[in-house]
């Protein structure tokens, strides 16, 4: 039975194209017009690899691939993803999103076919080593150097024992790291052990950016912060030991059947997570990518920010080259956009009022799916008022979040205490 591959792209020339070329291949071909389209014929097709563009109207490539790693039967499809640009930030991104290879247009057959079989033959053996394992989906006992070898060649660790951790069972994976529940050698404490993809390490500068930020994040103790209790490297593997929240990120609600977040479970999660900027800020850090999926709410209802992978220093402003940006599009500030250099606080009390304005009304503070239009937005428009896109909210809460997003950030919340004040001062619901 030939194997199934499903190409995603708004151009029906190159669906065309690609298609001809894979049936020539052997393939059984699926074709998708656009990001959403391709996100529910992968689900329904169930295919062994995605070819898929960046640039599509409705769902991006790179959104389309986020989605399809948060969904159990596609988080392992091999996916490639095509460009016309082929520069190096989108290679990031795409591996961020977690992408597996990378085209760019236009490309010859051959290397269309080589990228094809070679990941089509990794998936095939991960598959395979995955399916002789135990229940947990690990096998009880693999050599040391088998066991990292494997790792380094498909991105999965399939040994229950990893530097000393016994690992118990798999909690997620991302484009640069897959994150694990496991015991700690000492007194069998359970801690997410987040390994870092192979893939993503060879990158230029990622494990430099690593490093810094885990030094940041190691001396961070906070109620409301995701403790990073230690960093390590185990031949040639890096790693973090992290706390392990059980619970979920807030991410949940976006696109919830259920409707928005409550106003009242709303009040209580971001002055929270404000008490956990607000100790960012004494010690002059920002962290530069507050959004949904970066904070976790423990199943006893406590939210926790974590991810500090961008944090800084406010005054170490050579960890960014001016007009390169970092952040995530829909909830970025303006100064950020604009790759400003001179960030404070005040770009985190803006992400942390889009987030809630996300999570309050359903919709982000400028929709869209296109990345670099979203930007632009956040640079040359003012956002509606909260309470014309989420009316069940109360009007003391739309002021507060509707001024944390003012795209001048003279004129949002000057501390992040000021922000808790008003918040404090809310008339009870």
């Amino acid at each position: 039975m030939a194997e199934k591959i499903l190409v995603v792209d708004d151009s029906s020339q190159l669906r065309t194209v690609l298609a001809t070329q894979l049936r020539k291949l052997g393939f059984d071909v699926e074709a998708a017009v656009d990001g959403l389209d391709g996100l529910a014929k992968a689900r329904q097709f169930k295919p062994s690899l995605i070819i898929m563009d960046i640039q599509m109207p409705k769902l991006d490539g790179l959104s389309a691939t986020k989605k399809m790693r948060e969904d159990p039967v596609l988080a392992h499809t091999p996916i490639i993803l095509l460009s016309a640009l082929g520069e190096e930030q989108d290679v990031i991104e795409g591996i961020d999103a977690g992408a597996d290879e990378y085209l760019v247009k236009p490309f010859r057959q051959a290397e269309l076919a080589a990228k094809v079989r070679i990941l089509l033959r990794k998936a095939g053996s991960a598959a395979r080593k995955l399916d002789e394992t135990t229940v947990q989906g690990l096998e009880s006992a693999v050599d040391d150097d088998k066991a990292v070898k494997r790792f380094k060649e498909t991105g999965q660790i399939v040994s229950k024992d990893f530097a000393g951790f016994t690992i118990v069972d798999k909690l997620g994976q991302g484009g640069t790291s897959t994150v694990y529940r496991a015991l700690e050698p000492i007194n069998l404490k359970p801690v997410a052990l987040k390994v870092i993809s192979p893939f993503a390490a060879v990158k230029d500068g990622f494990l430099k950016r690593l490093q810094r930020s885990n030094e940041i994040s190691v001396k961070l103790t906070h109620a409301h912060i995701v403790r990073t209790y230690t960093m390590g490297e185990y031949q040639d593997v890096h790693f973090m030991v992290q706390e392990l929240v059980e619970g979920a990120p807030l991410d949940r609600y976006i696109d919830n059947p259920d409707g928005p977040l409550p106003e009242e479970k709303a009040r209580l999660l971001i002055a929270q997570v404000a008490r956990a900027l607000e100790y960012l800020e004494q010690h002059h850090l920002i962290h530069r990518d507050v959004k949904p999926g970066n904070i976790y709410v423990s199943n006893e209802g406590v939210a926790k920010l974590g991810d500090f992978g961008l944090s800084r220093l406010v005054d170490d402003t050579g960890q960014t080259a001016e007009g390169y940006l970092l952040g995530t599009p829909h909830y970025i500030s303006p100064e950020q956009a604009n790759g400003a250099k001179d960030l404070d606080s005040r770009a985190d009390i803006y992400s942390l009022g889009a987030t809630f304005y996300h999570l309050l009304s359903g919709v982000p503070v400028f929709p869209g799916d296109n990345l670099q239009q979203v930007v632009l937005a956040h640079l040359t428009k003012d956002p509606q008022p909260l309470n014309t896109v989420a009316s069940g909210v109360s009007p003391a809460l739309c002021e507060i979040i509707d001024r944390t997003i003012r795209r001048d950030r003279e004129q949002r919340f000057t501390k992040v205490a000021e922000l808790l004040a008003a918040l404090n001062a809310m008339p009870a619901l």
